[in-house]
């Protein structure tokens, strides 16, 4: 992971829908992950979903307070909090949390979230998925967690194949999932993904992150680029594929799909902290060999100047398939 204030640095990956990669660069390289890690909070919950432990309807009283790794309780608020989050107490169904999760990126809805799954789970998908570089080992907002290390981080190489893995379906699977269901039309306005902190008694503070951990499965930082993975089944079931996909689809923080041309198929996470900007999308059908997912991870940039860069690294790695 880089230090916020390091010299300016750009990774990406670009795959097609077999997971072959068609263009990398510094792909292996892990940042700190922001809000996209929020892609394998959402498929730990579906993974539960399709297994019976959870119900899309059930309802949970929304909050924005959780509990810290220390045993202390801790309270969302300033840029961490969705204004459109349905206040405290009000029943929120577990369907509705995966939506905000990924549409606005909500962050009352992804520790919610996690309550229901735990952190274990999160890190069982991102095992069995094969990612090197990802760990997802707090909460968001948890100062505690914070203070002792823990962190949340990702790479290009990673997010790029779960967000392939997430949408794609497999050869001899149903392919009704991947057209589009209409589950999150008409949702609301936006959540800013600023991590900043609020712990019990103090002010809200930037979030800094030290001291990147070993890629998984690498002796040496970033190590060697893992091979190609074989084709498998999906997965999720349809129904969840489907869930998933018009989450993404829905994106209101909008990055690599503002270069894309209207009408094309394509759907979007992205994650913002402060010298961190990061964008993962799929473009294309989900259900076709042209699909293709790119990752581009910055940091030392300004936003604005990150999410020229994203676009412009998109319009080159994408060809005909930008605007």
């Amino acid at each position: 992971m880089v230090d916020a204030g390091a010299a300016p640095l750009i990774a990406w990956a670009l795959v097609d829908a077999d997971g072959t990669v068609l263009a990398e660069h510094e792909s292996a390289r892990p940042f700190y992950a922001a809000s996209t890690i929020k892609l394998h909070v959402l498929l730990a919950a579906l993974r539960a979903v399709d297994a019976g432990d959870i119900e899309l309807d059930a309802t949970i009283p929304a909050t924005r307070t959780f509990g810290g790794v220390d045993g202390s309780a801790f309270t969302l608020a300033g840029d961490h909090l969705d204004p459109t989050h349905p206040a405290d107490g009000t029943p929120v169904s577990v369907r509705e949390l995966l939506v905000r999760m990924i549409d606005r990126s909500s962050n009352e809805a992804t520790n919610t979230v996690i309550d229901l799954v735990g952190l274990d789970a999160v890190e069982a998908v991102i095992e069995e998925l094969g990612l090197r570089a990802t760990r997802a080992e707090r909460r968001i907002g948890d100062a505690a967690a914070i203070a002792r290390g823990f962190t949340n981080e990702t790479c290009a190489a990673d997010l790029a194949e779960t967000m392939r893995r997430i949408v794609r379906r497999e050869a001899g699977v149903p392919a009704g999932p991947c057209s589009k269901a209409g589950l999150v039309a008409g949702e609301l306005g936006t959540t800013a993904e600023t991590e900043t902190f609020v712990g019990p008694g103090t002010t809200a503070e930037t979030e800094t992150f030290v001291g990147p951990g070993t890629p998984r499965g690498s002796g040496a930082p970033w190590g060697p680029k893992a091979p190609a993975r074989k084709p498998g089944p999906g997965l999720l079931s349809p129904a969840s594929t489907g869930l998933a996909l018009d989450a993404l689809r829905a994106q209101r923080m909008r990055v690599i799909l503002d270069v894309l041309p209207e009408g094309l198929d394509a759907g979007s996470k992205s994650g913002e902290v402060d010298g961190f900007r990061h964008d993962v999308a799929f473009i294309g059908d989900p259900c076709s060999e042209d699909l293709r997912c790119l990752a581009v991870m910055t940091s030392g940039l300004t936003l604005a100047e990150a999410d020229d860069t994203i676009r412009r690294t998109a319009r080159e790695l994408l060809g005909n398939l930008a605007d």
